[in-house]
Formats: C-alpha cells, sequence, structure tokens
C-alpha cells in the first residue's frame, strides 16, 4: 500500500488525530542558542485566506546565529520545519512495520471502534501493520551515523550542518493544537556552520525556504 503526496495531503486533517496517540519524549534537553534570534513565520493570513508558505521564504544569518519558526495563521493550520540531506530522508505521515503474527494489538479504550490496518506479507510468520509516523510528527533529529535523538516540543537545536534529518515537529498557531495533544508551536535553531540550507514543510511539500548562513 503506497500512499501519494497528494493524498497524504487530503488525509491529513484525519491523520492529526492521531498525532495525540503518539508519545513525544520530554525527557531530553534542549540545546541552549545565543543571541536573538531573527523570525520566519510558517503560514499566516487570515480565516479566509490562510497563508501556505515561509515568510520570508528566503532568509540569511551569520554562523552562530538563530532562527526561531512559529505558525501566525489564525485558523488551526499546521506546518513543519523539515531538513533533509536527501530525499529518501521524507517521512511519511503513514509507514508500513513487519510485526509477527502472534502480535495483538489492543485499544486502550474499551470497545472504542478501531482497528488497526493490517496488508498482507511475503513472510508467513509475520504481518505488515501501517500505523502513524513518530518522525513526520515529532521533534526529532537523524545525524550522519544514523543516531537518532527526539526533542522535547518547542525546541532550541544547535545545527552543525552534518545532519541527515531535522524535523520541528508539527507547529500549530498559538491554542490551536488538537485537544490533549502537545502544543508545539515554535521551533528554534542555531546555525554552526555556513551554507546554504533548503527545507520544506512536510504538510506542504510545495513549501519550501532557504537559509544561508555565512
Amino acid at each position: 500500500m503506497h500512499l501519494t503526496r497528494t493524498s497524504k495531503i487530503l488525509t491529513a486533517p484525519i491523520i492529526v488525530t492521531l498525532i495525540i496517540m503518539v508519545l513525544y519524549p520530554g525527557q531530553i534537553q534542549a540545546q541552549s542558542v545565543s543571541g536573538t534570534p531573527k523570525v520566519v513565520h510558517a503560514g499566516g493570513g487570515n480565516a479566509t485566506s490562510p497563508i501556505v508558505d515561509f515568510v520570508p521564504q528566503q532568509i540569511g544569518i551569520k554562523a552562530g546565529e538563530s532562527i526561531i519558526w512559529d505558525n501566525p495563521t489564525p485558523v488551526a493550520e499546521p506546518h513543519s520545519v523539515t531538513f533533509m540531506k536527501e530525499k529518501k530522508f521524507f517521512a511519511d505521515f503513514v509507514a508500513p512495520f513487519i510485526v509477527t503474527n502472534s502480535t495483538e494489538f489492543q485499544s486502550p479504550q474499551q470497545g472504542s471502534n478501531t482497528e488497526p490496518i493490517i496488508v498482507p506479507s511475503q513472510s508467513a510468520d509475520s504481518k505488515v501493520v501501517l500505523t502513524v509516523n513518530a518522525r513526520a510528527f515529532n521533534p526529532v533529529t537523524i545525524d550522519s551515523k544514523g543516531n537518532v535523538t527526539y526533542l522535547p516540543p518547542n525546541s532550541q537545536y544547535s545545527m552543525d550542518g552534518t545532519e541527515s534529518y531535522i524535523n520541528s515537529g508539527w507547529l500549530w498557531p498559538n491554542e490551536l493544537a488538537p485537544p490533549g495533544g502537545p502544543a508545539i508551536n515554535n521551533f528554534t535553531m542555531t546555525f554552526e556552520k555556513a551554507g546554504t540550507y533548503s527545507y520544506v514543510c512536510n504538510i506542504h511539500p510545495w513549501m519550501t525556504g532557504l537559509v544561508t548562513v555565512n
């Protein structure tokens, strides 16, 4: 089963409800940043014409300076700030996982009208289950060696330029995050190394930004 980017966009409002069930590790300490961050808005506009863009789309800073992204959209439209070394690191909202046939899934809510999606497996001893991909929704980094580090909501992170993947998590406008979920509404990053860094919103892949560090 393969989800196209178009179908991901169309099903995003439904999948949002699943975020609440994803664990957001909070034990990792945020890294410190220096100076006053420059601001980039993810979205904006008004209730009838929300902006689906980064404002400004391109920004220049010096090595050691920081940028903070927020979401000033007046409606509950999430965005993300996602840096990737290669396109293969794009994190799908829903991903397949192989589990043994003996694995049982039980809802924490008794009587809940829910069931996981199970698709055919090539192995007689296992099955493939589709589930929410934490790396698409959560603040997370993957270094050049493949080590995964989850960050707390509203993180401050120092980027050395070697990371394979950095994701802010879904940024919601203030007080418009889904009930019961983490109120992620900003992401701050310090750029330690000169270079040109492109990024996207993983919810709206046509929404791109560029940071030039001198």
